[in-house]
């Protein structure tokens, strides 16, 4: 029985850590959303902000290139993104290409798009990569998707310790034989 117990207690180990996802996710609003489309300056890296509380709706209705420009003229009253920087709640999340990023629906569906590769105006989302059209209406913001290091680590480390784990309680609990005489 004592074998048994710790049978089942190591596969649901092995499970959650099999389960253990090395990422970090993120949700982002519409605002930030539109930071991260194709009509937006080029640049390497764009940071948003993320799991923020939502505030007013001041940005409603500008696209990537208008936030991005509202936010390099000088003098230009706050928006929306501009307060959820100062949002304790909020993380500051660098996005590139590499960054996995899952359109929200307001019926529950998850779309893929890839940043820098889509297009959001005031009626519509539209990404050709992956033959996506959506109304903004029913867009509720997007998931990040960011690789964490220490994530993929403690789950390489785990399943390491799972797998050696397993041969020593092996080797302890096999019994004594004879070898070939």
């Amino acid at each position: 029985m004592f074998l048994r117990t710790h049978k089942g207690i190591a596969l649901v180990a092995l499970a959650s850590l099999s389960q253990m996802a090395c990422y970090n996710t993120y949700t982002i609003s519409n605002q930030e959303l539109a930071k991260l489309e194709s009509s937006v300056e080029p640049v390497e890296v764009v940071e948003v902000n993320a799991n923020c509380q939502p505030t007013g709706s001041a940005s409603l209705g500008m696209d990537g290139q208008a936030l991005a420009q509202a936010a390099a003229e000088p003098g230009v009253e706050e928006t929306a993104t501009d307060a959820g920087a100062q949002d304790p709640n909020c993380i500051v999340v660098p996005v590139s290409t590499v960054n996995a990023l899952t359109v929200l629906t307001t019926d529950g569906t998850r779309e893929r798009v890839t940043p820098f590769n889509f297009v959001m105006d005031d009626v519509q989302l539209v990404s050709p990569e992956y033959d996506l059209l959506i109304e903004l209406d029913n867009v509720d913001g997007a998931e990040v998707r960011e690789f964490s290091t220490w994530k993929t680590v403690a789950t390489i480390a785990g399943v390491s310790l799972v797998a050696v784990g397993t041969f020593v309680g092996i080797s302890l609990v096999a019994p004594d034989e004879q070898g070939f005489q």
